[in-house]
């Protein structure tokens, strides 16, 4: 295989891998996501159980962006309010984290059994005559694709990193701010986080790419899905619209938080990690604990935050607002 050929094979598995992404994510919503607005909009003031139910509903969706669109519409309906909605993204990002644990199978024999879920997937759809069944074909055939397009990816890089122009420029890539924007862009396009992960355990799996530059890129890409719920909140209330404010912020805040430690102690956290964990496992393990620790590091200012974001959004004819107001 040239490298064009495995360019192509790389680009192909990208395009299996988000299709999966996106049929797991859409079906999901058409399976969970009347029971998870109701969920949501009985969310008392209660710091956990708010997290909590963002945790729950974000894993359900596989999508902590699916997840933010749908309190938007909460916030908006003043079912849920803008102290609450700070909880329930803060849950919302962690959710989603768990999953990409899963991409690091697609380097244990068990890939192949795990991929051969696309055609169960698609048998389910074919003889289902209840459309919750079919959905749930959907699921499982999304499930399956994602770890197809992991070892197209794969195969890709295989054949790519005996190009030494094609190493030498993604080793090249060594400035953590530049990392952490490509990150941002990359996830902004495919609006997913846990996307742009599956493709750099690829490439630090292949030894194109440095974990901790890989660390660059998922906090770059955890601020990339902002996009999506900013979109969202166009022409929606004014608490609907600081609702999308602060789940920027809040990723915003987890990069301020992890960058500077990453990039002086980069060095050591690459030779630590290359002698304890592989790097599929080491990049999943860090989306967890950034999302994790960052929630935990702003949980006690989630009050904070929904006063900042009010001065951010300020209401046009008042200079005052009420935080725990239902109504934007």
């Amino acid at each position: 295989m040239n490298i064009v050929a495995s360019v192509f094979t790389f680009l192909a598995g990208l395009g299996v891998f988000l299709l999966g992404m996106k049929l797991i994510s859409v079906h999901m919503q058409g399976l969970a996501a009347d029971n998870i607005k109701h969920m949501l909009s009985k969310t008392s003031n209660n710091k956990l159980a708010s997290v909590g139910l963002g945790v729950g509903a974000s894993f359900l969706l596989q999508s902590s962006t699916a997840t933010t669109v749908i309190l938007l519409g909460l916030v908006n309906a003043g079912l849920v309010n803008l102290f609450q909605s700070a909880l329930i993204i803060m849950g919302a990002n962690i959710g989603t984290t768990f999953t990409v644990l899963f991409f690091s199978f697609s380097y244990l024999p068990i890939s192949e059994i795990l991929s051969s879920c696309a055609l169960i997937g698609v048998f389910m759809v074919l003889a289902a005559k209840n459309p919750k069944i079919a959905l749930a074909g959907w699921v499982v055939s999304g499930f399956g694709l994602i770890f197809i397009g992991l070892n197209m990816m794969s195969n890709g890089v295989d054949f790519l990193k005996t190009s030494e122009v094609f190493s030498k420029l993604l080793l090249s890539l060594d400035n953590m701010v530049l990392l952490v924007i490509v990150g941002l862009l990359f996830s902004a396009i495919t609006q997913s986080s846990n996307a742009t992960t599956g493709v750099v355990i690829t490439l630090a799996e292949a030894g194109l790419m440095p974990v901790t530059a890989a660390f660059a890129i998922i906090m770059g890409s955890n601020v990339g899905t902002c996009v999506t719920a900013m979109l969202a909140s166009v022409g929606t209330s004014l608490n609907a619209r600081r609702a999308a404010v602060i789940h920027l912020m809040y990723n915003a805040a987890g990069v301020m938080l992890f960058l500077p430690f990453v990039m002086v102690g980069r060095a050591s956290i690459d030779r630590a990690l290359s002698s304890t964990f592989t790097p599929s496992l080491s990049v999943a393990y860090f989306h967890i604990l950034f999302n994790m620790v960052t929630t935990i590091l702003l949980l006690p200012f989630a009050k904070n935050l929904t006063e900042l974001a009010i001065k951010c959004v300020p209401e046009k004819n008042s200079s005052r607002s009420k935080i725990m107001t239902k109504t934007g």
